[in-house]
């Protein structure tokens, strides 16, 4: 006898606070750049805590990248939760730097030319696609789950819960650093 898999989450996903490089203040190498949050992030990062105070998770989840463990553990000050690190929540990787109108073309799924350096975007958005698949068989219905990662890796998790094909620039929800968007994982 088998048994009906109709199980769904609540996916809260936070991007990272503030830092001097999306701040304008300092120019990144590249979109992994392993900084932390200028005191503007951190300050963002307090708000969104006590906006969250209350709002009860069963997992943390965190790109292992300083400015998203930051912020993770500045949210889990009210939660006193384990934060799980996992590299596949990790932002588009690239080894060169990308000015906003090379970060926007990463993300370009009609390009026929490998742009030299950057994480082809359809691994990129099958690694996203992935780390959420294995949240939904890890966790079931009711369960709420707070990632907290990248403004890029928000266009994968966008894309995957309003089933959009893989088409065209899927750049098409950025968000603000600290803000929190709110989807059902079915």
């Amino acid at each position: 006898m088998g048994v009906a898999y109709n199980r769904d989450m609540k996916l809260y996903f936070v991007r990272h606070g503030e830092t001097d490089v999306n701040s304008g203040l300092q120019q990144a190498q590249t979109a992994q750049f392993d900084e932390p949050l200028n005191a503007a992030g951190i300050a963002q990062a307090e708000q969104l805590a006590e906006r969250l105070r209350d709002v009860t998770f069963d997992a943390i989840v965190s790109s292992p990248l300083q400015r998203t463990v930051q912020t993770s553990r500045i949210i889990n000050k009210f939660h006193h939760l384990d934060i799980l690190l996992d590299d596949a929540w990790k932002e588009l990787s690239t080894t060169t730097y990308l000015d906003a109108i090379a970060w926007h073309e990463a993300f370009n799924f009609d390009r026929s030319e490998v742009i030299e350096g950057i994480e082809p975007i359809r691994d990129f958005f099958e690694r996203i696609y992935m780390a959420l698949d294995s949240l939904k068989a890890t966790y079931g219905k009711a369960d709420s789950v707070l990632v907290v990662s990248s403004g890029g890796v928000h266009q994968a998790v966008h894309a995957y819960v309003n089933g959009l094909p893989l088409a065209g620039n899927m750049r098409l929800s950025p968000m603000k650093n600290c803000e929190i968007r709110e989807y059902e994982i079915v």
